[in-house]
Order: C-alpha cells, then sequence, then structure tokens
C-alpha cells in the first residue's frame, strides 16, 4: 500500500512492544499505544488482553480523526468509539470450526468467540482472503454476502526459484541440516494440531518402507519453541518414533526467509494436510519457487491452488499415500507440477492485494456496506 503513493494519510496504531522491533513504511505517522503485552501474545491459545490494554488502545485512536479503522487481523481487534467506520480482517474461521484444536481451555475458547463476535458487530464490512474463507463467515456468523469482502494474499517477492546448482543453496540446505543433492519431502507451516501433521507422518512412515526411496526425508519447518500458538511437537516427535521414522523425519524449528526459498526449491514436493486454511501463505511461496504441490482439498488450498496441484482428503492417510508415491516416483509427474506452479504462482500479487484494499478502504471510509 506504501509504494502505491495513492495521497491517502495513514496512521498505524502500534502496542508498544510491537513498535519497539517493527519497521513501518516511510511517510506513515505511528501512534504508539503504552501496553504492558504484545498483541500476538495475547493472542496466545491460552491467552488474552488485559482491560488496561485494551483502553489503552481504545484512547489512542479516538484522540485521531479518522476516515476508517482497519484491523488486519481479527485477533488484533479491540472495540473503538465513536462511528468511525470500520473493517475487521478475519484470515478464516479455522478457530469457529476447529475449536477444540487450537485453544488449550474452554475459557480460551469462550474469549475468543466474544471477541470475534463483537469484532463483527462491530465492522460495516469483513475482509477475508479467499472464497472459502468468506463461505465459512457467512455460514459461521450469519452474514449477508455483501459484508464480506475478498483480497487475495501473495507470496512475497523473495520467493523465486533458486540457482540449485550455487553456494549460496548448498550453503541454506546445509543450515538445515540438509545435503544440497538429498531428496525430502517439505512442509512449512505452524506445528499445530489443526495442520494434521500426524496424518502427514504417517503417511510418511508408510511411503519409506517402499526400499526403492533411498534416504527420502520428511522436513517440518515451523517455530515450535517460540510459537505463542498451541503446539503438538512433543506428540509429533513420539509419532515419528513409534512409526520408526523418527531417523527420517526431521523438525528444522524456524527458517528465516532467505534459507526457505532455497528449501522451497529444492524439494521433492511441498506437502500441505491441514484440516483447514484460510489462505495457505506456504503453499502460494512454494509455487512461487516451483516446488511440485501436493495439499488438502479443504478450505482455500484447492482455490489457492487451482488446479496447480495434487489434492488429497486430509482425513485419509492412504489417500495421501497414494498421492505422494505418485508424485515422488515419478520425476515427470514433478516436473509437471513445477511447471504448473510457476504458471500460477504469476496470478498472485501483493500489488494487486493492496490496490484491492485501498478500493474496500475508501468505499468503506466513504460509506458503510452492507
Amino acid at each position: 500500500m506504501a509504494a502505491l503513493d495513492t495521497g491517502d494519510e495513514y496512521v498505524i496504531f502500534a502496542d508498544r512492544q510491537t513498535a519497539d522491533s517493527a519497521a513501518f513504511p516511510a511517510g506513515w505517522r505511528v501512534v504508539i499505544g503504552e501496553t504492558t503485552v504484545a498483541a500476538t501474545t495475547a493472542a496466545a491459545a491460552d491467552g488474552r488482553r488485559s482491560i488496561r490494554d485494551v483502553w489503552t488502545m481504545r484512547r489512542v485512536v479516538a484522540l485521531e480523526p479518522l476516515d476508517v479503522m482497519f484491523f488486519p487481523a481479527v485477533y488484533s481487534y479491540f472495540p473503538i468509539g465513536g462511528r468511525t467506520p470500520c473493517l475487521v480482517t478475519f484470515h478464516d474461521v479455522i478457530a469457529e470450526t476447529l475449536g477444540h484444536l487450537v485453544f488449550h481451555t474452554r475459557r480460551s475458547r469462550w474469549f475468543w468467540q466474544l471477541k470475534s463476535w463483537l469484532a463483527v458487530r462491530r465492522a460495516d464490512c469483513v475482509l477475508t482472503v479467499s472464497q472459502a474463507s468468506k463461505q465459512g463467515l457467512i455460514e459461521r456468523f450469519g452474514l449477508t454476502d455483501d459484508r464480506v469482502r475478498v483480497v487475495s494474499e501473495a507470496p512475497s517477492d523473495v520467493f523465486t526459484p533458486a540457482d540449485r546448482d550455487s553456494d549460496e543453496h548448498r550453503a541454506a540446505l546445509g543450515r538445515c541440516g540438509l545435503e544440497a543433492d538429498e531428496r525430502f519431502l517439505l512442509y512449512v507451516g505452524g506445528i499445530s494440531p489443526h495442520k494434521n501433521l500426524s496424518t502427514l507422518i504417517e503417511a510418511f512412515a508408510k511411503l519409506v518402507s517402499d526400499s526403492d526411496l533411498g534416504k527420502l526425508r520428511l522436513v517440518l519447518v515451523g517455530d515450535y519453541a517460540g510459537d505463542v500458538f498451541r503446539t503438538c511437537h512433543q506428540q509429533l516427535v513420539d509419532r515419528a518414533r513409534a512409526l520408526g521414522a523418527d531417523d527420517r523425519v526431521h523438525f528444522a524449528g524456524y527458517v528465516a526467509d532467505d534459507d526457505l526459498v532455497h528449501l522451497y526449491s529444492a524439494a521433492t514436493a511441498f506437502v500441505f494436510p491441514s484440516y483447514l486454511e484460510g489462505f495457505g501463505l506456504p503453499a502460494a511461496e512454494a509455487m512461487a519457487c516451483g516446488a511440485p504441490v501436493v495439499a488438502s482439498d479443504r478450505g482455500s488450498l484447492p482455490e489457492v491452488l487451482d488446479g496447480a496441484g495434487e489434492l488429497f482428503d486430509p482425513h485419509d492417510a492412504d489417500a495421501l499415500l497414494a498421492c505422494l508415491r505418485r508424485v515422488v516416483g515419478d520425476v515427470a509427474v514433478q516436473d509437471e507440477l513445477r511447471r504448473r506452479s510457476l504458471a500460477r504462482a504469476q496470478h498472485l500479487s501483493w500489488e494487486r492485494a493492496a490496490r484491492q484494499l485501498v478500493d474496500v478502504l475508501r468505499e468503506v471510509g466513504g460509506r458503510t456496506c452492507g
């Protein structure tokens, strides 16, 4: 949005913890609320925002003469006063649909549900990132079609096919514990129950029992140590060990984008087995790097892939196994999926998303929709 240079004035409201670590666009005014806990921490699976912090943010917003207030994610939502038009983004309905896999306690789930309903009630328009998520929001919250707008996401420009013959490529793989010529399946995302990684590990264990697959490995990228959201890392470690595949399942932890590009580019296939996704940004990143993609057929993933990858039922480990055998065992299939990935990624653009968002903000700021 900053790069578009539309002539609009933007004010960013940041909690103190975010302001101390984040980089903001040049020319955008930043107003800081002196909070006690960062919004991301408060949104943890067992966390919630304090009343004090909510009122702190509410006060700093009340002092600004805004045309429209935009919340980029519902987890950062807090009630604002007055009649300022409001746009709130719900990236998905995972918490509403799979709450038993997201929250540790009923109390945490109740607080989330309360905040979500307050946000929907206050919002003049609800924004989301896929048609699948839009339909989920309409069904879960009883919204009319014209109250929900879709602005798609896209991979960062850093995600392009890497030079697999370069020293940089070999070094990046080495930092992730991989050899340059090693075959591996890759997952990127949260190490959380709703990501369905147990089914992936089960299918992988069956796959590598085939003697002709050499030293195929499964690399799971995700910050299981520092993630504030619910994790199932230890259960997955135990599952891999029970299946006799622990020597081939590698938990890489957090991997920076500059190295992640090389993992996507080198992967025999990128596998995304989630029970539900609002968009599925790692799948878009993988496609932008030319990785063959195997993904769940639920939520937004069929929409995001749009024919570029192999789809399977996330509740069926044998269906996933069949997909993996078809892709891993045939170089021609891999090459075709790489071609489709790169072609599909060309249709995903953050510039287009930014223009769409500016249009929605101007509309909501000028008149309410719905």
